[in-house]
């Protein structure tokens, strides 16, 4: 119904011609000192709507694809946790330049043994539902994720903490067995967000379509597949937003998100394509926000199927594929050659290797695993949740063809292929991974770890005894240096294997009306819209 509205728009407007333990010791150091002169920024209740003057009526923001759960501590994709990022407040938090600042923590400091945190709580906070938060709302959301009988997908992204403890109603010490330096960075991960414990009582395993957060909006309304609407929370503790509601909605195609952008039928676009981006610059009603990101790019080989078994047949899809010209000719530059399991803005990236394209090498592979005729695979992949992502799978496909690697494509709506990939019975996927901590430990260990099969994030089937234990000591290793010798010698090791068909890393780009400031753009791919002002 939506889709078939914005394609009469469309038509309109055409026809009027238009982590891990141990850590950075070195920053985290400093970030790990009570910050009380961080906090003062987050006290002003009257900042937004001061610095404004008045509350727009609504911001319409583009996207395309839909939500999956709105329940953080089942989340699985960085797309969904956009929305849920602008509902929920985690303790602490990144900025733009993934640094931590506070969040519903003011400020925080280390015991001398390096194994207990305190945190010292904002006062007088709210959840949506009136209730207010506190410390034992901290230790409900935390043991949550905790609980093994839960089963939450991201419950390694905190396994660290042994204990939380509600000191008074506005303290709460966390502890940890061994030192976790990144400790911090964990709690910036969106699992990690604080959910109203009154919301999770009254709505049990509803409460994915039931969000009650701390955030700047709330949930008012969500129509699968075609918008999410969230207003204003007049009590937010930051300022109240100056924007009344926020609609997201759903335009899976990148031509039409652009084209309501231009017209100003929407205020922003998510993920828009280099050619519309391209095109839009000219447009001095449009401004084209550009940064880098932590999100690798890659295909998923399912490694304990069929011919992909096989580590030469893997290694051939890797090198049978020119990945400059996708970057360069696809991507018009918006990315990088993936050198490495992991993008260099994730700590503990080392350069590792590169596939340089060599057809007749991927053809040698092919030939000694038994294959010299070729093989014959299905992909699987998103449309409109990547950038250029129908156009980078049709290339993929002809470069493989030219090394006798004849591939069908099957596209998905990106959260329906979410679904059906926890089920394995595919032979490769075009997906993205985007490390929330910006950490080495979650951007290798729930993607390469034998532990982490679907329903979890190992996508690939990868199982490497020798990079399981690598994975395992650097979770718990305090020195960094040793540390990141470990991470290197996982991360050679998973692309010597070609556990996938290593890409790019991207670059993001935000689209928005140039009446609009204030939209922060993180690395992680998160775009908050809490200091939003329509000009």
């Amino acid at each position: 119904m939506k889709r078939k509205m914005y394609s009469m728009i469309l038509s309109g407007i055409l026809v009027l011609a238009l982590s891990a333990c141990g850590g950075d010791s070195g920053n985290k150091k400093e970030q790990t000192q009570e910050q009380t002169q961080n906090s003062e920024q987050t006290q002003n209740p009257e900042q937004t709507d001061a610095r404004t003057g008045q509350v727009a009526d609504e911001l319409i923001v583009l996207t395309g694809s839909d939500a999956s759960t709105f329940d953080p501590h089942f989340c699985t994709d960085s797309a969904t946790e956009i929305f849920n990022k602008n509902i929920f407040n985690n303790l602490v938090r990144f900025n733009e330049n993934m640094e931590i600042e506070p969040d519903l923590a003011k400020e925080w400091s280390i015991s001398e043994d390096q194994l207990t945190w305190t945190f010292k709580l904002e006062e007088g906070v709210k959840f949506h539902d009136g209730t207010d938060f506190n410390a034992e709302a901290v230790k409900t959301s935390f043991e949550r994720v905790l609980d093994e009988s839960l089963g939450s997908p991201r419950r390694s992204v905190l396994a660290a903490i042994t204990k939380i403890e509600a000191v008074d109603e506005n303290t709460v010490n966390i502890s940890t067995d061994v030192p976790c330096g990144a400790l911090l960075q964990q709690l910036c991960h969106p699992v990690a967000a604080i959910i109203s414990p009154k919301s999770l009582e009254e709505y049990g395993e509803e409460i994915s379509t039931h969000p009650v957060g701390t955030g700047a909006f709330q949930f008012v309304e969500w129509k699968t597949g075609e918008e999410l609407v969230l207003e204003r929370n007049v009590d937010y503790f930051k300022g109240a937003p100056a924007v009344e509601k926020v609609y997201f909605r759903v335009v899976p195609e990148d031509a039409t998100r652009a084209l309501l952008l231009q017209s100003g039928q929407a205020d922003v676009a998510l993920r828009l394509p280099v050619t519309e981006t391209d095109r839009l610059e000219s447009d001095p009603n449009v401004t084209i926000q550009k940064g880098d990101t932590v999100m690798t790019m890659y295909v998923a080989l399912n490694n304990s199927k069929g011919v992909l078994r096989d580590e030469k047949v893997r290694q051939a899809m890797n090198y049978a594929v020119d990945k400059d010209v996708i970057v360069k000719d696809i991507l018009g530059g918006m990315a990088t050659v993936s050198d490495s399991p992991i993008s260099p803005y994730t700590w503990g990236y080392d350069s590792s290797m590169k596939y340089e394209c060599d057809v007749e090498k991927a053809k040698e592979l092919l030939a000694e695993a038994g294959y010299p005729d070729g093989i014959e695979l299905e992909l699987w992949t998103p449309v409109g949740r990547y950038l250029m992502d129908t156009q980078v799978s049709e290339n993929l496909q002809a470069q493989w063809e030219k090394a006798g690697i004849h591939v069908n494509i099957r596209q998905w709506e990106f959260q329906a292929l979410m679904s059906e990939v926890k089920n394995g019975e595919f032979d490769m996927v075009l997906l993205g991974w985007s490390p929330s901590t910006g950490d080495a430990d979650q951007g290798l260990y729930p993607v390469f770890h034998s532990t982490q099969f679907p329903p979890n994030s190992n996508r690939a089937f990868y199982n490497n005894p020798e990079v399981d234990a690598l994975l395992d000591s650097a979770k718990t290793e305090v020195d960094e240096t040793a540390r990141r010798k470990m991470y290197a010698k996982a991360e050679k090791t998973i692309m010597e294997d070609a556990a996938w068909t290593f890409l790019y890393y991207p670059k993001q780009a935000l689209s928005y009306r140039s009446n609009i400031v204030g939209i922060e753009m993180l690395p992680t791919e998160h775009i908050m819209l809490e200091k939003v002002t329509k000009q």
